[in-house]
Parts: C-alpha cells; structure tokens; sequence
C-alpha cells in the first residue's frame, strides 16, 4: 500500500504525535492527572487542534493505549508467545499507570456503544490469535499434548492473565510471573515452557 501524501499523511502524523504525547504522559503521571492541555504542549499543537483529531479526552487515551500496544505488543509474532507470558505479565503490573487505564476502560467498553468497545475487542481478538498459534506451533514441536484444545487454553490462559493483572492491582500483591507460569504448566502441560 503507497504511503499517504497531502493532508492526510499530516494528518496521521498528528495524530500519532498526539497519541505519542498522551502516553507519555499518562505513563508519567496517570491518566486521571493529564490535562488535554498538557499533550497538546508536548506535542507541539493547540489544544483545538487536539479535539479536531480526537473529540473528547477518552478516544485521545484510547489512542495512547493503541500507542503502547503498537511499541510492546505488536511488533512481537505469535512464536514465543506462552514462554514470554508470565514475564511480559511481570512487566505489565509494573506499569502502573498504563494498567489502570487498561482496566478502567476495559471496564468500561464491556457496554457495546463505548468508543472503547472496539479496542478490547480487536485487541482480544488479536491476543486470542496469537496465544492459540504459538500453543499450536508447540504441539507441532512436541512440547504441547495433541489433545489439548489450543483455542480454550488460549481462552483461559488470557482470562488467567487478565484476572490476575486485576487482582494484584487491588492487593496485596503477588508474583503474577508464578501463577501465570503454573496456569500454562497446568493447561498445557511440564513441557511448555522448556
């Protein structure tokens, strides 16, 4: 596909510096302590210019939180997905500040019509893929039993993740590395993660 040119290649550029600028800022100091205002001065722009591209603060965070899983989630293929589980959930509860903006939208978009409703369900769907794909790829290998369902493992392994994520914010906290490692251990088998 030919890259953009004219308008709206600047267009998406905005944006991108936009949703740059807002996660950066919700990493520093939390989504709830972010002024429009404030991405604004650190993109560069108005704040006018802000709400022609995103109407409302909330589809300017959700932009931040597609920005976040662009730099740590995307780029990664499905091949090691399960063995890099239990430490990218160690990593994720680290981020404080960017895991409560997850879980308060994630929260919220279970309601059909908020605008974030679309996010959790690419992003889930998108995860889904990748977990069953590398579970597959292992029971080619051999590390993974035949007879296990790869698409009900991957299920439960991403409600496993995301319940733990949500319990360890609450506290008291715990190694989520461990409990993850012995949920992938006790569904799909010692060998999966060797």
């Amino acid at each position: 596909m030919a890259a953009k040119r004219g308008p709206y290649a600047k267009s998406d550029q905005r944006r991108q510096a936009l949703s740059r600028a807002a996660l950066t800022l919700v990493r520093e100091k939390g989504h709830r302590n972010v002024a429009v205002s404030e991405i604004a001065e650190l993109a560069g722009t108005s704040e006018p210019t802000v709400y022609y591209h995103f109407p409302t603060k909330e589809s300017l965070l959700i932009a931040a939180l597609k920005q976040h899983d662009d730099e740590h989630i995307h780029a990664r293929g499905e091949a090691g997905a399960i063995a890099e589980m239990g430490h990218r959930a160690e990593i994720g509860v680290q981020r404080t500040n960017i895991s409560r903006l997850y879980a308060e939208l994630a929260g919220a978009a279970a309601d059909p019509d908020h605008p974030a409703n679309a996010y959790f369900q690419e992003r889930w769907a998108r995860s889904f893929d990748v977990v069953a794909t590398d579970i597959r790829r292992l029971q080619a290998s051999g590390s993974v039993p035949q007879d296990v369902d790869a698409d009900v493992a991957a299920r439960m392994l991403l409600a496993a993740w995301e319940g733990l994520q949500f319990q360890w914010q609450h506290g008291p906290r715990f190694d989520i590395r461990a409990h993850i490692e012995w949920h992938i251990r006790t569904l799909l088998g010692p060998n999966a993660l060797d």
